[in-house]
């Protein structure tokens, strides 16, 4: 069991590892620092150092920061508008926009970043906008917001004396007036404030910010979980539970205090309608005397079926995934394990019960996030994760799993140099060539004794990448982090059949789509927009087409400029899938 108490004993080890030749497992605590045990060599461990190819001009590697490693990974968005997907990373005193042809910008911050930005379209113009937290010690937190060129927008930074802005933003339009609002998490020495931000860095209304009994633990999530029809922000202290109203009052059943049985570190909660009832619960994982993986009720009950106890009674800063995949729920979480093969990867059911071929049973553990992706084309889905061991070459471990149980992808581990620890791997397409990429942060830790690289990896994997693919590939499963899930995930085969062939035009497209068969349709027609992360932003439904029907044409005026997937079900075709660009 690993817990804080430990921390002495292992920085007396900490030299001896920074210049070790041993495998090395990894330990984060409440303090954002990450020490590191020596460990065996797995038993049977046959894996060779694999340098797989990666994409032109990758990895890449900046200064990272000497104390405090990036945790959550980064952001897959195309910020620039080109239908291309763009990398936006931050880690020691910088914010970073990479295409696939080089960096776009930087900008220094004040503070230390660790956390990935949260990215999206805030003031309702077309463009994105990414916001960034900073903390670091000293404490100089900031909030920034900068334009998809990389300028700071008129009223960032924010900073609250100073204090350490922690874990990630979460952007969501809170009063339905099509501007969004940034909520943010403040540290305030033993204790902390949850704030609401508007575009302009003023505050959301009177009733904000609100304080918590302790430290601000996560990453909060944002969804209407009661159904009446306005959001709520689920919000932990280190200690205690909270969903607040949007006036800054707690919903019944709040706050609920767990300590020491159970507290929070790092594990972002998951808002879902497990029962399709209009109700939302809860999904997450603890530590504490007793670590459970939960889910809760919007009342703080527990869910039927719910909670288990953490084998071995390890700590977690594991953070759930959520997908549906035919039509039922999955829960994915973890553990940390040492190099003895253990099970360490869980997949339950909406009401509690083990998937089939679940645990995963390996050597070394997970507290990063976990993707869900098709990454093989076999049309079955993949876990997809880091891990919390180092070899002895200073490789790290990117894993792929089958959701099905029969065991790991072939060519599986990739092997990074650095830790993937606390982190997880984004999907996309980064050059646009309509092929699936594994984007993945790695860095080094040498605890003090040279000067540490975060890395980016780009994998490119050479299956057919669309939307549809990816149930879940950022940390919080989109951009937004808003942590909530619906019922948005659809898994319908797409793909184009010889008989009915579907042509979208002009491409990239102003304000008009021009949708055209081959053949005539007849009947009803239903067409997404989805962005990069797979969620529906237009839909348009034609109930009931005249017989020799051969060609739409659907509004984008309300679409952003950028890069979409256009998805097409007619009655008598297979779904279709392609990439639109905006402009």
């Amino acid at each position: 069991m690993i817990k804080l108490f430990h921390a002495t004993v292992l920085l007396v080890i900490i030299p001896m590892l920074a210049f070790s030749q041993k495998w090395q497992q990894a330990v984060m605590h409440d303090d954002y620092i990450m020490t590191a045990l020596e460990v065996k060599k797995p038993q049977n461990f046959s894996y060779d150092k694999v340098l797989t190819n990666q994409m032109t001009g990758f990895p890449f590697s900046v200064t990272g920061n000497p104390t405090f490693k990036n945790m959550r990974g980064l952001a897959l968005a195309d910020i620039d508008g080109d239908g291309n997907t763009d990398i936006i990373f931050a880690t020691h005193n910088s914010i970073y926009a990479y295409s696939f042809q080089g960096l776009l910008w930087q900008s220094p911050l004040t503070g230390t970043a660790i956390y990935p930005p949260s990215i999206s379209d805030i003031d309702h113009d077309g463009n994105l906008e990414i916001v960034q937290l900073t903390g670091g010690s000293p404490d100089n937190g900031r909030v920034y917001v900068f334009d998809h060129l990389g300028n700071i927008m008129t009223g960032w930074p924010v900073n609250f004396s100073n204090h350490w802005m922690i874990c990630a933003p979460v952007i969501s339009d809170l009063d339905n007036d099509s501007i969004k609002e940034i909520i943010v998490c403040e540290r305030v020495s033993s204790g902390g404030n949850i704030h609401i931000l508007k575009i302009d860095g003023t505050t959301f209304s009177s009733n904000w910010p609100v304080a918590l009994d302790g430290v601000p633990a996560v990453t909060p999530s944002v969804a209407d979980v009661d159904g009446d029809g306005e959001k709520d922000i689920v919000a932990y202290s280190t200690k205690t539970r909270y969903i607040f109203n949007l006036d800054g009052s707690l919903k019944s059943g709040f706050p609920n205090t767990t300590e020491p049985q159970q507290k929070y570190s790092y594990q972002s909660p998951v808002i879902v309608d497990l029962d399709n009832n209009g109700q939302c619960e809860v999904v997450g994982a603890t530590h504490g005397d007793a670590p459970l993986y939960y889910a809760m009720n919007n009342d703080s009950s527990p869910y039927t079926g719910w909670p288990h106890g953490i084998p071995d009674s390890n700590w977690t800063y594991s953070t759930p995934t959520v997908v549906k995949i035919n039509g039922d729920w999955n829960i994915f979480m973890s553990r940390p394990i040492g190099s003895d093969a253990d099970d360490m990867l869980y997949g339950w059911n909406e009401s509690g019960s083990l998937l089939p071929g679940f645990p995963i049973v390996k050597s070394g553990g997970l507290e990063g996030f976990i993707s869900v992706a098709d990454i093989d084309n076999d049309s079955e889905f993949e876990l997809i994760f880091g891990s919390n061991l180092l070899d002895s070459t200073g490789c790290g471990f990117i894993h792929a799993y089958k959701t099905d149980g029969s065991g790991e992808v072939s060519g599986f581990p990739i092997r990074p140099k650095g830790w993937t620890f606390m982190n997880g791997i984004n999907i996309g397409d980064v050059n646009g060539d309509n092929m699936m990429d594994l984007v993945a942060l790695s860095y080094t830790n040498s605890f003090g004794a040279t000067t540490d690289s975060v890395y980016i990896n780009v994998y490119e994997l050479n299956v057919p990448y669309t939307p549809e693919k990816v149930l879940w590939g950022t940390y919080k499963g989109s951009n937004e982090r808003t942590g909530y899930i619906g019922d948005m995930i659809s898994n319908t085969p797409l793909f184009e059949t010889e008989t009915q062939r579907i042509i979208v035009s002009p491409n990239p497209a102003s304000d008009l789509l021009k949708i055209s068969w081959n053949n005539s349709v007849q009947g009803k027609v239903m067409i997404r927009i989805n962005d990069i992360a797979g969620r529906t932003i237009q839909y348009y439904e034609y109930p009931d087409l005249p017989m020799g029907a051969s060609t739409i044409e659907i509004d984008l005026t309300d679409v952003p400029s950028g890069c979409y997937f256009a998805i097409v079900e007619t009655g008598n075709a297979d779904p279709f899938v392609t990439k639109i660009v905006r402009h």
